[in-house]
């Protein structure tokens, strides 16, 4: 990895040439993991060579609708915690609209979402206490021809448990959706009970110009230097008055505007609650030395995890290579805008959220209890949940590797959060 941060060639072709020969030996998830990596390193390195670098083919770029199709199916079958997700949020949902009449649910998972889902909740909402509700549903997806399956088959389940349900769809991600006409876009009505699913897409709006946060990060390595300069004078002078001296005051992080531009447009919307899934990580920040360390740690868990559900299967085998080898070269070789896979933690998140009058909503007994019970289905010792205050965590071993929280916009007579702005 230093060998391509310093551009040379050379040294970092005898350290692909290693991989090479290691990866070959055994055809375990870590080998696999750092074929990926290696590619990823390669195509970094040669992105500052412009004309090289537009004259090589990226496979990624023909990838078929089917084969990204298929892709994303395989990964909700085999994922212990995708399913788990669904199952936690949509427990979320239900308990914030038990006595509604009508119920709109926006599905913002966009190309995460999946058909299991939403059968799930019709069957719930058929089961409920007092009688099911009108439903409507909004899912945004930017493949046409899975909406329309998609639409297909749940107006089918729908027909068959006697349910009064509209399906809206919309073509587009959740990124380039014109925020300014949100309402009108997920054909909201005024009236309905709103509420929000959004599996591991949220990151996508953190996007920024990455030239502005990198000179953010050396403006605080300045300011650290510069105080400990100071602090190393006044030890010299007195040496108890290092214990004294003034912490150099550190600038926050700007919220990017396309996040403050999609809360502030959600918080219009009223919705009784907006329950998110994210990758639990911290592949997000501007120095590439950062964001390569713990993108190993990370994609090494999930890798394992997904082994261990299946290990010699096609559909693994796919997923790896059509999915999570795209999100690992996106953090990778990617910059600026063209950089969407910014995997915060949950920490973070509740940040960005409270300072955009977003509070947190604690997941209830019984959503934790049905998350768990769907991870611990899958018989994996590895698979583990973890609570915490803002949300629940979902780990292979010690490593988390994905959130799911909960959330609703701050009703305008509540007391503000005392959150850094």
């Amino acid at each position: 990895m230093a060998h391509v941060i310093e551009g040379s060639v050379e040294k970092t072709d005898r350290s692909f040439m290693k991989i090479s020969k290691l990866a070959s030996v055994v055809d375990g998830p870590l080998q696999r993991m750092s074929r990926i990596i290696a590619h990823s390193l390669a195509r970094r390195l040669i992105c500052p060579v412009q004309g090289f670098a537009a004259a090589l083919i990226d496979p990624s770029h023909y990838l078929e609708q089917s084969c990204l199709r298929a892709a994303r199916e395989n990964f909700a079958d085999i994922s212990p915690y995708l399913s788990t997700g669904f199952v936690t949020i949509n427990r979320a949902m239900l308990e914030q609209v038990q006595d509604q009449k009508v119920v709109r649910i926006v599905d913002l998972s966009c190309s995460t979402t999946h058909q299991w889902q939403w059968i799930k909740i019709l069957q719930d909402f058929h089961s409920r206490p007092g009688g099911p509700p009108e439903l409507r549903l909004t899912v945004v997806h930017e493949d046409s021809e899975f909406l329309d399956n998609m639409q297909a088959c749940l107006c089918k389940q729908a027909a068959n448990l006697k349910l009064c349900f509209y399906f809206d769809k919309v073509i587009g991600k959740l990124e380039t959706l014109d925020f300014s006409n949100l309402r009108e876009i997920l054909k909201i009505n005024f009236g309905e009970a709103v509420v929000i699913s959004c599996a591991l897409q949220m990151h996508r709006l953190l996007a920024v110009d990455d030239s502005i946060s990198r000179d953010f990060t050396a403006q605080l390595q300045q300011m650290a230097n510069m105080a400990r300069l100071k602090q190393m004078a006044c030890s010299a002078c007195s040496p108890a008055s290092t214990l004294n001296y003034p912490q150099t005051p550190s600038p926050q992080r700007q919220i990017p505007s396309l996040l403050v531009s999609f809360l502030y447009a959600i918080r219009a919307l009223e919705p009784k609650i907006i329950v998110m899934m994210e990758q639990d990580a911290d592949h997000n920040a501007p120095l590439f030395h950062d964001r390569f360390t713990k993108t190993v740690d990370y994609y090494a868990a999930l890798f394992d995890s997904l082994n261990a559900v299946d290990a010699a299967s096609p559909q693994r085998a796919r997923v790896e290579r059509v999915l999570l080898g795209e999100e690992i070269k996106n953090i990778l070789v990617c910059e600026g805008v063209q950089r969407h896979e910014r995997h915060e933690r949950l920490s973070q998140w509740e940040m960005h959220m409270q300072r955009c009058e977003v509070d947190h909503v604690p997941l209830s007994f019984e959503a934790i209890r049905e998350g768990k019970e769907r991870l611990m289905s899958y018989g994996l010792k590895q698979c583990k949940s973890k609570e915490d205050k803002a949300g629940l965590l979902l780990c292979w071993g010690a490593t988390r590797l994905y959130s799911i929280s909960a959330w609703r916009p701050r009703s305008s007579n509540a007391a503000p959060n005392n959150v850094a702005g």
